[in-house]
């Protein structure tokens, strides 16, 4: 391979450097060369020191989890590279679990790594990137729209009435008023998505052992118990339809996502004169599952729980949730005399 074939296929030394970092000796050479790369990308001081940090602060987990002392500087590029999406969500679990990161925090400490993982890939040093797929809490949701418990019931009582319904309305309604409940009720005391109701069927529905069978995100599997409420509402509505899709529309055929979309908007749009809550609180599918995940929360119901029943990948997107908790223990330390 001639000289200029080899240009930008071999690393080359750097020879000077825009600003010293602290803690920049203590990693390997195959890290220092990142940080090189991102002084030559104009990276401000402030942000690859944060970097450096972010890196130091993975290897003393590692350390922590591995029971084994660590000297970042001796790790040599196979080793760090063994890596895999497991171990990176280990990680993301014990930011979000062991230190309580905040989620902007979390998601920072994860990019580094990320970041770190595609300038590896892209000197050909490595082939995976373990922390491109994992789950990251979303940023903004500290405190997440839901119904508290009385406007959830309050909702729950009024949606099955015929208030704020012509006579012609409400006649019509009869038809779908066990079907709009039931889905409604479904999602809030379950807190699965939108798109795995519709997909529900009623081989999913085991009454006897009181759990739903959901297919979630990546066709992954997990048992919901049946809250006391549904399994009535349940039992009546299966004798209307008891093979096949749980919810199917005049023709007999799976109702969309979009159906029960449009449903609920009718709902709350008729309802919001009555409810004023609903005038502040943009109730959608999603934010009943808000709902069921925040409800659980403030009756003390342990993140990981929660993270099963609601199906996410990591716990470091649960995490949202353990704050409505926090709340709500604060207020009631506050009020002791």
């Amino acid at each position: 391979m001639s000289i200029f074939r080899q240009l930008g296929h071999r690393q080359t030394p750097t020879t000077t450097k825009r600003f010293e970092l602290n803690g920049l000796h203590r990693l390997p050479a195959f890290i220092q060369q990142f940080f090189h790369h991102l002084v030559a990308k104009h990276y401000s001081k402030q942000t690859a020191q944060r970097y450096v940090y972010d890196v130091l602060d993975f290897f003393r987990w590692v350390e922590h989890a591995s029971g084994t002392e660590l000297e970042p500087e001796t790790i040599d590029l196979p080793s760090f590279t063994e890596i895999d999406h497991a171990g990176a969500e280990a990680y993301a679990t014990y930011l979000a679990l062991d230190l309580e990161n905040a989620p902007s925090v979390i998601n920072r400490k994860l990019s580094t790594l990320q970041s770190l993982f595609n300038y590896l890939i892209e000197t050909n040093q490595a082939t995976v990137n373990p922390f491109q797929t994992v789950e990251r809490p979303k940023r903004g949701k500290r405190n997440p729209v839901y119904l508290t418990e009385s406007e959830w019931l309050d909702f729950s009582t009024l949606v099955r009435s015929n208030v704020g319904m012509t006579n012609r309305e409400a006649s019509w309604y009869e038809m779908n008023r066990a079907r709009d409940f039931l889905i409604i009720q479904l999602l809030g005391l379950t807190g699965m998505r939108v798109s795995e109701l519709v997909g529900l069927n009623w081989s999913d529905i085991n009454i006897e052992t009181g759990t739903i069978r959901v297919i979630g995100k990546g066709n992954k599997e997990r048992l919901i118990p049946i809250a006391g409420p549904l399994l009535p509402l349940l039992s009546e509505y299966r004798d209307t339809s008891s093979e096949g899709a749980v919810f199917q529309n005049e023709k007999g055929q799976r109702i969309a996502v979009r159906t029960v979309q449009h449903m609920l908007k009718g709902h709350i749009d008729r309802l919001k004169p009555y409810l004023t809550f609903l005038s502040y609180k943009q109730v959608t599918p999603h934010k009943l599952r808000h709902t069921f995940a925040s409800r659980l929360a403030m009756g003390g119901v342990d993140v990981l729980t929660i993270q099963q029943l609601l199906g996410h990948e990591s716990v470091a997107t649960t995490q949202v949730y353990a704050h409505i908790g926090d709340e709500r223990k604060k207020h009631a330390i506050s009020g002791l005399q």
